[in-house]
């Protein structure tokens, strides 16, 4: 798309994948040059334009990203990195969504993920988080009330996210002094397939097992 190349003389274009008339996918990055915000762009205006020549063909931009995990999660437009398996000797990725997404992010035909695969170079291939074996543990552990390990990985609106056993969980009025990196023992709490979300709760000492001081 040459129209696109000189939107920022600052950025590059790194790859595009297209369906004509439909929808075009185009990673970029700052040049090794410019000092600029990663989330710096190509203008609304200027992408409404090319679309416009484009018959109304809808432009998607992707931020190329070291992490390949981020950099697919972007490609296919997902609002945060999901759980996902990959095999860089294959180049395959295997992410896991709920189901609402697993429906949506496939786009029309698998149009989405498809162009995704063509934009990043990897294989990718949804599927639902409910139907790994992950997921089937966590919700016996949950029914058991049993005790899980998890580690800080970043922060939600909702409480801290926690990595646990490779899936991610939200910790639903954790304490704001974890930080990343830390271990905590939790208790699964709510399995919401739909979403393909996690929530766990900080294990607390049973009351019955505290000692009484007379």
């Amino acid at each position: 798309m040459p129209a696109l190349a000189g939107a920022n003389p600052s950025l590059e274009i790194l790859a595009i994948a297209r369906r004509p008339g439909v929808l075009s996918k185009v990673a970029i990055r700052p040049r090794a040059t410019a000092v600029i915000p990663l989330m710096v762009g190509i203008g609304a205006d200027h992408l409404a334009q090319v679309s416009q020549q484009l018959d109304g063909e809808r432009i998607q931009i992707v931020h190329w990203q070291r992490s390949a995990g981020a950099y697919i999660a972007d490609a296919l437009g997902l609002g945060e990195v999901a759980p996902m398996q990959l095999l860089p000797w294959l180049g395959h990725a295997r992410v896991l969504l709920g189901e609402i997404d697993l429906r949506g992010i496939a786009g029309w035909r698998g149009l989405n993920a498809i162009l995704a695969s063509a934009l990043t170079g990897w294989r990718i291939r949804l599927e639902p988080v409910s139907a790994t074996g992950t997921w089937d543990r966590l919700k016996k552990a949950m029914q058991a009330r049993s005790p899980v390990l998890g580690t800080v990985v970043g922060r939600t609106e909702r409480g801290p996210r926690l990595e646990v056993s490779g899936l991610f969980a939200v910790m639903s009025g954790g304490r704001r002094d974890l930080s990343v990196g830390k271990e905590v023992e939790v208790r699964v709490t709510r399995l919401d397939s739909d979403e393909g979300r996690i929530f766990v709760s900080e294990r607390r000492p049973d009351a019955r097992q505290l000692s009484l001081t007379l």
